[in-house]
This record gives structure tokens, sequence and C-alpha cells, in this order.
């Protein structure tokens, strides 16, 4: 009996120090959500968001999802934050002196606005094909 006594306040003597140290481990950082979209509303998958802390120079980038949604998780709190959204076709998003607090969510909204950039002609050009209908196998050049 006094065996089990004292495994018993073994036990929940531990699970005393173990529950302390869990509910110190605290949140110790930020994060950005948003979504971009173009002048319509609509959702552009694939546009690249990055954020910069400018103090330390550290970056966070992520692509949207098919949704236009997209999420920066475990950023350094404070700033200020340089944050740009880049997308082919469209004008480039660029917003400065963001500051983030202990625990937030910054929730940044972003439309891009469509560019009017005229594309140049491209010719590939090729001197002769890529297969030789007289080869065939493996060929190793040293």
């Amino acid at each position: 009996m006094k065996l089990l006594n004292s495994r018993v306040l073994l036990l929940a003597s531990l699970l005393a120090l173990l529950s302390g140290t869990a509910l110190g481990q605290g949140v110790t950082t930020a994060s950005m959500r948003g979504v971009v979209t173009d002048n319509n509303g609509e959702p552009l998958p694939g546009a690249n968001v990055i954020a910069v802390h400018l103090p330390s120079g550290t970056e966070y980038g992520t692509a949207t999802n098919t949704d236009g949604a997209y999420n920066l998780r475990n950023m350094r709190v404070g700033g200020p934050y340089r944050v740009t959204v880049t997308f082919v076709g469209f004008d480039d998003f660029v917003r400065e002196g963001i500051m983030l607090s202990l625990g937030e969510t910054y929730k940044l909204d972003v439309q891009l606005a469509e560019s009017a950039v005229e594309l140049q002609e491209v010719q590939v050009v090729a001197d002769r094909g890529i297969f030789d209908a007289e080869r065939t196998g493996v060929a190793t050049v040293i």
C-alpha cells in the first residue's frame, strides 16, 4: 500500500511538472493571410506573395492556391514588413509599413490591376532535328 501511494504521488508530481511546461509554451509568432484577385474579383491562382521583415531581411513567401488564397505562418513579430504580390500580366502590388503583433493573423486582400504590356515575338530556329534516324540505343559522350 505504501509503495502504491508513493507511485501515485510520483506520477501526480510528474504530471504537475509537465503540464506547467506545456502551458508555458505560448505563441511567439504572427501570420498573414488573404486573397489575391483581379479587377473583376476573380481569384488569381499561382500569384507570388513575398513579405520581407525589413530590419532583419527575413523573407517569407508563398504562392496562392486555386481560390487565390495565401497564408504566411510563423512570421517574426514587429516590423515593418514590405509585402509584394506579383502575377504574370498584372502590375506588381507593394505595401510597406505593416506591423505584426504577437499571435496576430494580419489580413491583407490584394486586387491586382491588369498590365498593358505587349509581348514581343519570339522565334525559335533549329539547325537540325533532335533525333538521328540512323542512330539508335544509348550513347555516351566523353
